[in-house]
């Protein structure tokens, strides 16, 4: 609109010819800066410039109060139409929020409706399955009573046809000695004797001829009448019950008197005691014939080639349980380093050995004399080599203790670990404080694994132990960031002490890591974990120093404890590959057959436990029973032949148990999972870099078991041979019989 003015106002001082030039441009700018002014100032402006103008100047200032007020009104109008939009906005926005209100309420009334009609579905099913309950209990009662009533049925029948058949019997028996012996004529009862009636005397002539005359018929036998038979009633619940209950008690007096109370006889008396089975079943026959086929299926050798696999590393082999002849051989009598394929061995030998229901025991005893509740003298505990020897079965140790009256003790704590002679072995693959590599002990405690814990707190890191020890110090020098969650552990040791530092970074977005290390001395741990837990287990205070060495000749043993059976802890040696547990157990073996707790003792025990079953196997060698080595070595068909006796033996069930089934439990829970093969294959497995193996038993599409052992060496074998061995375990499941056809 200021434009428009200016360009009327030039045009308005174009008409003063008479006004010079120069006035004429000073008023022009004049008139640019008046327009950023109000109307009343503009008015007085030109009301005082008119005294110097001309007359045409004052009309023509009267033209521009005109245009001034027709630009004010247009001014006002626009400012109208402004604030009308505004309010027609404001309108709109109102009206939006309300119809968002409206949806937002039809929402809330529909999720109601929903949430409704859900519970009542609920309900309704809930009805529906209490019906079909219901139903179904109804059903189950007729069923039984019908499958009672045809089992009376049945007995009666069954009555009948006995009843009948005694009756046929007496009556050919009686045919038999109608027609057989003629009767006999039984003597008279006249007797060589005076008769009294006339006072007569008879000769014996005449008692001959009366005896003639007067033939006396045999007496009749009275037939012999079955015993009547009693249908015998159902058993009631409470019967059944009864007779379980009577079942199990026998159970565990049987389990009593197989392991009997700890007595204070002379440990070396009760440890000569032999628990070993004895021999039940006869020996294994090894069979030499040629197996079916002598090459690997074809779909396992397009998966070795894919994986740029030599078929010559890899040995397999696999023959029905009841089967005379192998089904499939491919390079089975090569030796091959089995890894932990040979806890099969351990475990099988164990089971002949020692037996399913061996325990292991700890001796606590003491040299010193309990008064008032403190005992005055060492403590001492000696361990026969359990492999599960934790925190749960040490706190029954501590209570044994606390029922002897012991609160308090004022000697030493002395443990001793000799039944085991181990000595310091290198550690496999220059990793000793690995899980995996944690050596045997007579009183192996928690595995020998240390568990440490970090967590950031605040504006520190904290560094603690859940398994307290004995001269075990922990340094923290580690750092709270914002990245980072891998600390660095190191551990060295000062005299008697170990330290065990930690430095790094560490952020809150970690957590709490926990990290394990093999680094203390089982006796050390089992000292620290009873003074953490002696007071609030036994109830005093344990003052002690701690010691290890020999038990005294005088000491007299306190209490003994048991582990469970053999049979229960096989499932953790095989399915989760348990290292140190095996060894623990080949030791064991070595230590009771031979009386050396060594590992040349356990494998020679071993080796001669297999000769005896006829399982001879020359190119065994047995370094620690677990195996975890670069020097044990067996062949892929003398792991079958162990397999198939084992199978025939009284141990099958409990072997098998302690295998890891396919694509549910231990190291094969991932493999095989969505194959057909899953819940029907139990095997042990191994690997070691460089290794790839498993072993154990399918139970086929067929209904055949199949033993089968695979033995794959090859640098790429642990990385890439998974597929191809998965791939022959399905060809036994469900394609061999094909590839015998096509043979």
């Amino acid at each position: 609109m200021n434009s428009v003015l200016l360009r009327k106002s030039e045009r308005f001082l174009k008409n003063y010819k008479n006004i010079d030039s120069n006035l004429n441009y000073y008023i022009k700018y004049l008139m640019g800066v008046v327009m950023k002014f109000e109307k009343s100032f503009l008015i007085s402006f030109c009301v005082a410039f008119s005294c110097f103008l001309p007359l045409q100047a004052a009309e023509k200032l009267d033209s521009l109060e005109a245009i001034w007020d027709s630009a004010e009104l247009q001014k006002k109008s626009t400012n109208k139409k402004v604030a009308a939009n505004r309010a027609a906005q404001n309108n709109n926005v109102h009206r939006k929020q309300l119809i968002a209100a409206r949806q937002k309420l039809k929402r809330e009334a529909l999720s109601r409706q929903r949430a409704q009609l859900a519970k009542q579905q609920a309900q309704a099913n809930a009805r529906s399955i209490r019906n079909n309950k219901t139903t179904n209990s109804k059903a189950k009662k007729l069923t039984q009573q019908a499958s009672q009533k045809l089992a009376a049925d049945k007995l009666s029948k069954q009555r009948i046809i006995w009843k009948a058949k005694w009756d046929a019997e007496q009556l050919a028996k009686k045919q038999r000695l109608a027609t057989a012996t003629p009767p006999r004529i039984a003597q008279s009862k006249i007797q060589n004797r005076k008769i009294n009636n006339n006072n007569i005397d008879f000769s014996a002539a005449e008692l001959a001829l009366a005896r003639v005359q007067q033939p006396v018929k045999a007496p009749r036998k009275k037939a012999r009448q079955a015993p009547r038979k009693v249908a015998a009633k159902p058993l009631t619940r409470a019967q059944y019950q009864w007779r379980w209950k009577q079942a199990q008690l026998k159970k565990q007096q049987l389990a009593k008197a197989k392991n009997p109370a700890f007595t204070n006889k002379s440990l070396q008396q009760y440890a000569s005691k032999s628990v070993l089975p004895k021999r039940s079943h006869a020996a294994f026959k090894q069979n030499k014939q040629k197996p079916i086929l002598n090459a690997l299926p074809y779909s396992v050798k397009s998966k070795l080639n894919a994986a740029k696999l030599n078929s010559y590393g890899m040995s397999a082999y696999v023959k029905a349980v009841n089967s005379p002849r192998p089904l499939l051989g491919h390079q089975e009598q090569t030796s091959r380093v089995p890894a932990s394929v040979m806890k099969l061995i351990t475990s099988y030998a164990a089971l002949g050995t020692l037996g399913p229901k061996y325990r292991w025991p700890l001796d606590v005893m003491t040299n010193g004399v309990v008064r008032n509740g403190t005992l005055k003298g060492d403590l001492i505990i000696k361990g026969y080599g359990s492999p599960e020897f934790n925190k749960v079965e040490l706190r029954k140790v501590l209570q044994g203790i606390k029922r002897k009256g012991i609160r308090n003790v004022s000697g030493r704590v002395l443990f001793d670990n000799s039944y085991f002679n181990v000595g310091k072995a290198p550690s496999f693959d220059g990793k000793p404080q690995s899980a995996y590599n944690a050596q045997p002990d007579a009183l192996l405690y928690n595995e020998r694994i240390n568990s440490f814990q970090v967590r950031a707190r605040g504006k520190r890191v904290h560094v603690s132990t859940t398994t307290p020890t004995h001269n075990l110090k922990i340094v923290n020098r580690m750092k709270k960031t914002r990245r980072g969650c891998r600390p660095r552990i190191g551990v060295s040791r000062k005299g008697a002490q170990t330290v065990v530092t930690f430095r790094g970074k560490f952020s809150s977005r970690c957590g709490t890591r926990t990290y394990s290390r093999v680094i203390s001395r089982p006796s050390e741990m089992i000292y620290g974990a009873m003074k953490s837990m002696w007071k609030r287990e036994v109830g005093g205070n344990l003052r002690t120093r701690f010691a290890m060495g020999r038990a005294p000749a005088n000491a007299r043993p306190l209490l003994r404890t048991y582990s469970r059976t053999l049979a229960e802890i096989l499932p953790t040696i095989d399915k989760d590959s348990n290292n140190v547990m095996a060894r623990q157990v080949m030791l064991t073996i070595g230590a009771k057959m031979k009386g050396q707790g060594t590992q040349r003792g356990g494998a020679n025990a071993i080796g001669e436990w297999l000769v005896s079953r006829g399982l001879n196997f020359p190119e065994l060698r047995i370094e620690n029973g677990s195996g975890l080595s670069r020097h044990a070595r067996i062949s892929a068909r003398h792991v079958g032949d162990l397999l198939m006796d084992a199978y025939r033996s009284p141990y099958r069930n409990i072997l098998m148990q302690s295998l890891a089934v396919a694509g549910v439990d231990g190291t094969m829970k991932r493999r095989l999972k969505g194959s057909r093969v899953r819940g029907r294959g139990f095997f042990k497995t191994g690997t070691l870099r460089d290794v790839r193996s498993i072993a154990g038993y399918v139970k086929a599409a067929d209904g055949k078991t199949y033993v089968m052992a695979i033995l794959h060496n090859d640098p790429r074998a642990r990385s890439r041979g998974l597929a191809a061995h998965d791939k022959l375990i399905e060809w036994v499941y469900s394609g061999g019989r094909q590839q015998i056809v096509m043979k």
